[in-house]
């Protein structure tokens, strides 16, 4: 009788992950007319870490995502894909500070209200000092100086430098200033100015709107899978071997619930960790590829969903805590993208703490750790503890790539090593070592797909080097 297992041909392009990136290939694979593919994904289920989960009658997300639109050819692909279950949500993102709600990014008039006067004199004063006076010497080779240079000290060491440590595990002054990407949008001392003394305001500081599918981000994983060959998505397929032959990967070994298989593939497009793809090979790679992936890392998450009996708890897309004294780094409450996520009359808080596997949050007992949160949300006054009647505890392996200062020089040598391999290219967060989204995700794998169509339509070796 045939196996699944015996349906893996030799030749196929093989696919390292069903993660978005993963399952993007395979979806830029269908669209091209390209059959000759397989996918495959070590657990159970794909989305990788942009899933969402369905408990009891709650769903959540592993994250609070949002789909934007800065890739007009990706946006036109989900949209295309998702039809009328794709909506735009106007939520604002929020802060915790002072025990109030603070927009994010942060309002001038709000540091006044929330810091006081003195403070907000204060941080004027070091805003102004590191917008007129910047130091020719002071190089921004850190995320703390640099966070110092364009917000002042005051606001950088309240807000900006102790999230940034607890969400990336390390030191600000180990951080690579790339990690502000997008994410801190500065204000003026103009608008600063306004705001204190005339009461304007500028709607533009919220940072609130967004795409989002109907029931949960994972809709859209959950589509593009609907557009594969269901033969060619092999869930419970662990990679744990790869041979190489001079500038090929000969064989990959895969391990099943049931059996070990061999396949020799035509082409492997990668979206696992980089650092995991290294640690596999045989021969094993060269000593200064290996120092470099050693020194890679990854964040991982844990979630704590807590199921709540009250309609709401605020308006924000995600709230933010940036004082030192949390474990968890951000929150956001489902139901503020999609009334579906929730039933009616009760919402839920899902509460992200980043962690590093090993240290003491995720060696924690989920029963303690979800008990300990709900103490903490009950005294800052977010919720009412005794209004929980349910929680979830969810575990996300190399949710993203850690941005330490000389980032791009180590990934690059691991990186470089990779490309010298004609049958093989990788992406993704864990596969590129770039902390993307899914507009990048869906675009690189068109582009991938492309090349590898082209690299075989060329005359290839019909064996492998002995």
């Amino acid at each position: 009788m045939e196996t699944p297992h015996n349906k893996l041909k030799t030749g196929d392009i093989c696919v390292l992950g069903a993660g978005p990136a993963g399952l993007a290939c395979g979806w830029a694979m269908e669209k091209t007319g390209n059959t000759g593919y397989s996918i495959f994904e070590k657990s159970s289920v794909h989305g990788g870490n942009a899933r969402t989960v369905n408990h009891n009658d709650f769903l959540y997300d592993t994250g609070p995502h949002r789909f934007h639109t800065r890739n007009a050819e990706a946006t036109r692909r989900i949209s295309e894909l998702m039809g009328e279950d794709l909506h735009s949500v106007d939520a604002p993102a929020r802060i915790f500070w002072q025990g109030r709600f603070v927009d994010f990014p942060l309002r001038p008039s709000q540091i006044l209200k929330n810091g006081g006067f003195l403070y907000t004199l204060k941080a004027a004063r070091d805003l102004a000092i590191s917008r007129t006076i910047p130091s020719r010497n002071d190089v921004c080779d850190n995320f703390s100086r640099y966070a110092r240079s364009r917000f002042g000290r005051t606001i950088a060491e309240t807000f900006l430098i102790p999230f940034s440590e607890r969400l990336w595990g390390l030191p600000g002054e180990e951080l690579s200033p790339d990690i502000a990407g997008r994410r801190l949008p500065g204000f003026s001392l103009l608008s600063l100015l306004k705001e204190t003394f005339l009461g304007s305001k500028n709607s533009d500081h919220l940072e609130g709107r967004f795409f989002y599918p109907n029931r949960g981000y994972g809709q859209i994983s959950d589509r593009i899978a609907e557009c594969l060959d269901p033969r060619k998505l092999h869930y419970n397929h662990r990679v744990v071997g790869i041979e190489t032959k001079e500038d090929y990967i000969a064989s990959l070994e895969i391990n099943t619930d049931s059996e070990k298989v061999i396949i020799k593939p035509g082409f492997v497009i990668n979206t696992l960790p980089i650092t995991a793809i290294v640690n596999m090979m045989n021969p094993r790679p060269p000593e200064e590829v290996m120092r470099a992936a050693a020194q890679l890392k990854f964040r991982d998450v844990i979630l704590v969903a807590l199921f709540i009996d009250q309609p709401y708890i605020s308006d924000a897309a995600v709230t933010y805590f940036q004082g030192s004294e949390y474990e968890f780094s951000r929150a956001h409450e489902p139901r503020n993208r999609s009334l579906a996520m929730s039933p009616e009359g009760k919402t839920s808080l899902v509460v992200e703490f980043p962690c590093f596997r090993g240290d003491d949050v995720w060696s924690c007992n989920p029963e303690q750790l979800t008990n300990r949160l709900i103490k903490q949300l009950d005294k800052m006054g977010l919720i009412n503890g005794s209004s929980v009647f349910d929680s979830d505890v969810l575990r996300l392996e190399n949710a993203y790539p850690v941005y330490f200062k000389d980032y791009i020089q180590v990934s690059e040598i691991v990186l470089s090593f990779l490309r010298t391999f004609k049958n093989f290219s990788t992406l993704g967060r864990g596969g590129s070592y770039f902390y993307g989204h899914l507009h990048d995700f869906i675009s690189e794998a068109f582009d991938v797909v492309s090349a590898i169509n082209q690299f075989k339509s060329q005359p290839q070796k019909t064996h492998y080097p002995n």
